[in-house]
């Protein structure tokens, strides 16, 4: 069994650890009271082992008892006081040091640990970063509920996976027994949808996707030999498959992080539909409605997670043999520790990259003109054009694929917010206000959304707007396409389901965000087409008449398409297709363009 902190009641550990403090009248005073709250709150809830209590280390000639080392966490306790004291403070870390050395022996596992010094009333970190080869040292700190969850993920994490780009391949890969089966699975679905909005999906992903590579069905014969599929299978619904697999993967990694970060003492949200599937098939897929619907994130206050997403169609297939395959999935994340991204932020990347690059093979991808920037490129770009990380200065990029350039600049914003003692959560409101990316591939954008959210996840906490806006776009960064009509100029978006016009003025009014709104709720609501003018005339006074037309001819096909089970998806692709016209300017636009040949772009 592991640490579920939504059972875990904080303020209840803080008073007692507290409470013992002013008990204490020597460390072991405090260490006896210590070890009995973590058992009583913690160890025995779980069922979970006690550690090693006055373990004997044995380093450079020195020998040493550390208090507990709890798996590969060291707990140092201190007589209360003592860590408020800077000379107190370095010694218990000074401690915790030659205790990760001892038992690690070699430099290359001191990694693997981490360090606590607790006295009651201030509290302490200490770990090895391996890429820096340096000890980072955190603290001491005030005991509350946000150091005490630092301390629990820590303990929690020993159960746990790290998020890690290997081990996600390991997992998740198309050698895996998960990936096999859920492919399989998904493939049969697709081939045999019966859902109007599946087969809608499917068409404008095949021409969104050709926008954005060098796509043709013939370069991506041979996939489905890395899936053990028969030859005759059709490739582009392999890839579509592969698309959306990929797609649940990062949705419900994100959704685990969301809650950690945004809502740590609530349920775990993977043992959430673990719970749900017990109860029946069509309790899992309530729960993945919420998830594709934005729910799980709107809670926490992230308004723009999931939107213009191709990849939610498996939900109007569902069956059982779906749910099966899908809890399999679910079950495989559980293992992994999310909190890695504040244990151990150097292995935030771009942690999805990778897998993406096993699940798709080099060939086909490099046919399609598909190529993802290394990591050693982009922090060399970024130190080639200066940026300093200043939370203050605007970065984009314009083509910004999975996130790359986005996560190492939200890595120096978050170094620079360290230097300057920045409040954490005014710099969360610069970091999404002032670093940002444009993608037309809708999984590359769900990628980079991802990788943002895991890189800002432990600033979530602090936030101090209720809403946060993850600025990742599915936008056209160059161009929005223009037309002039009989009645006004207009932007317009061709999709499979039709061509959506806007006018021109009602951007430039910055009226498009309200009136997107109202459109949305009116389809929503199914209202009639006079109900609709009246109410966008009421609400949007600076509409005129020629305005009004368009967007009744608008509400009108968004209205078919719902009647038809086709909507749910292209207000979202219009909001995100005009972001370019409003994000302003740049002191920063950094990337790797598109490699596309001349005679395949639109």
């Amino acid at each position: 069994m592991e640490i579920d902190l939504s059972k875990i009641k904080p303020d209840t550990m803080i008073r007692k650890i507290n409470e013992a403090a002013a008990r204490a009248d020597t460390e072991e005073d405090f260490k006896m009271e210590a070890v009995q709250i973590l058992r009583s709150e913690v160890l025995d809830k779980f069922k979970l082992p006690y550690g090693k209590f006055e373990k004997g280390i044995f380093v450079s000639g020195l020998r040493g008892r550390a208090d507990v080392l709890y798996g590969h966490l060291f707990i140092e306790f201190e007589k209360p006081g003592v860590l408020k004291a800077k000379r107190g403070f370095d010694h218990a870390i000074d401690q915790l040091k030659r205790y990760i050395m001892g038992d690690a022996r070699i430099e290359k596992a001191f990694s693997r640990y981490f360090g606590v010094a607790i006295d009651g009333q201030k509290i302490g970190f200490i770990r090895f970063v391996e890429k820096e080869k340096a000890w980072s040292t955190q603290g001491p700190y005030d005991i509350n509920s946000q150091t005490i969850l630092r301390f629990l993920e820590a303990l929690r994490g020993l159960y746990r996976k790290p998020l890690d780009a290997d081990q996600l391949i390991k997992d998740f890969g198309p050698e895996s027994n998960t990936a096999k089966e859920t492919v399989n699975v998904l493939y049969k679905k697709l081939q045999s949808a019966k859902s109007e909005r599946t087969k809608t999906l499917f068409s404008d992903w095949k021409r969104v996707f050709s926008q954005v590579c060098a796509y043709s069905p013939e370069k991506i014969k041979g996939l489905e030999k890395f899936y053990g599929l028969p030859p005759n299978v059709d490739p582009e619904s392999l890839l579509f498959t592969i698309h959306s697999y990929y797609a649940l993967i990062m949705k419900l990694m994100a959704a685990e992080v969301a809650v950690l970060f945004g809502e740590p003492y609530m349920r775990s949200y993977i043992r959430r539909l673990e719970d749900a599937y017990l109860k029946g098939h069509e309790d899992l897929k309530k729960e993945l409605e919420e998830l594709e619907e934005g729910g799980i994130f709107l809670r926490i206050g992230i308004v723009n997670f999931l939107e213009a997403d191709y990849f939610s169609w498996y939900l109007n297939e569902w069956d059982e043999e779906l749910a099966k395959v899908i809890i399999g999935v679910v079950k495989e994340l559980a293992y992994y520790e999310v909190g890695t991204a504040e244990l151990e932020p150097e292995r935030i990347k771009d942690l999805f990259k990778r897998l993406y690059q096993y699940l798709v093979p080099k060939k086909i991808r490099h046919d399609l003109g598909e190529y993802y920037t290394p990591d050693w490129l982009a922090e060399l770009l970024l130190r080639e054009i200066d940026y300093g990380g200043n939370p203050d200065t605007r970065l984009l990029d314009p083509a910004c694929g999975s996130g790359t350039f986005l996560v190492l600049a939200i890595k120096k914003a978050r170094e620079y917010r360290e230097k300057h003692f920045m409040d954490l959560g005014e710099a969360l409101d610069k970091i999404t206000k002032n670093i940002v990316g444009f993608d037309l591939n809708p999984l590359a954008v769900l990628a980079s959304r991802t990788n943002y959210l895991i890189a800002i996840g432990d600033y979530i906490r602090q936030r101090k707007a209720e809403r946060i806006r993850i600025p990742v776009f599915l936008a056209d960064s160059i161009l929005v396409e223009r037309k002039t009509t009989l009645y006004e100029e207009i932007y317009l978006l061709k999709t499979v389901a039709g061509e959506f016009h806007i006018p021109l003025s009602v951007v430039k009014k910055d009226l498009l965000t309200s009136v997107l709104g109202i459109v949305e709720d009116c389809v929503k609501n199914k209202y009639k087409l006079n109900d609709f003018k009246a109410r966008v005339q009421r609400e949007v006074e600076e509409l005129n008449e020629q305005e009004i037309f368009i967007l009744s001819h608008l509400f009108d096909l968004l209205l078919k398409l719902e009647e038809k089970g086709k909507n749910k998806i292209w207000i979202r692709i219009l909001k995100n297709s005009f972001a370019p016209l409003f994000e302003g300017k740049f002191d920063y636009v950094v990337g790797n363009p598109p490699w596309i040949n001349w005679e395949s772009l639109p």
